[in-house]
């Protein structure tokens, strides 16, 4: 196991999981520091440095028996880089809402599951609608004005493709509201994407 090997003092080991995580961190912080791009810069490093705290909290709880294993490395990851851009949100004063009205009642239509590049295929006459670039610039236009509580879940399903029990993990929620939250976040977009797809018909 990597994680165990880097744990232990191998580097070649923290080499693997650096390149296979640390891009997909790095747009998961721009995207949710929109408006803070060298901050998203300064957690993607501080989120690989707590990496190597986790090594000493490893050889400290080899000694005494109470280390906790990490379980799953994907989800613990996100999670310290989560936690870091909402304190440096919450620094700012913003209002960083984790439930967003998860409890009003509502229920999400099933077919807003489908991802949203499916969903605009028989538009383009083709089974892979982003390969219209201009189409991908305005979705990535679009999920940077999504509501704060919806890009980060969507940002972790979609683009990461997180299983919503680690993406409710990872923002502090339950797989219900998980899928609720990208279940809005697909149906904005969505609606977004019609309109500028009518207008340049």
């Amino acid at each position: 196991m990597l994680l165990e090997q880097f744990l232990l003092g191998d580097e070649g080991a923290y080499r693997v999981l650096y390149d296979r995580y640390s891009s997909g961190v790095l747009t998961y912080l721009h995207k949710i520091l929109v408006d803070y791009p060298e901050v998203a810069d300064d957690l993607w490093q501080e989120t690989f440095i707590k990496l190597y705290g986790e090594r000493k909290k490893y050889r400290a709880g080899i000694e005494s028996g109470e280390y906790n294993q990490i379980k799953n490395f994907r989800g613990w990851l996100f999670r310290v880089a989560h936690n870091l851009a909402i304190s440096h949100l919450r620094s700012r004063k913003q209002t960083v809402s984790l439930s967003d009205g998860d409890d009003d009642g509502a229920r999400w239509d099933e077919r807003l599951m489908v991802p949203i590049e499916e969903s605009f295929a028989s538009q383009f006459g083709s089974e892979d609608a982003m390969a219209d670039e201009t189409l991908h610039e305005k979705l990535r236009q679009c999920i940077e004005l999504l509501p704060q509580s919806l890009r980060e879940v969507y940002l972790l399903r979609e683009v990461n493709e997180m299983e919503y029990e680690d993406v409710a993990t990872t923002v502090g929620c339950t797989q219900e509201a998980a899928r609720m939250r990208v279940s809005r976040a697909r149906r904005a977009l969505r609606k977004a994407l019609e309109r500028y797809l009518q207008k340049n018909r």
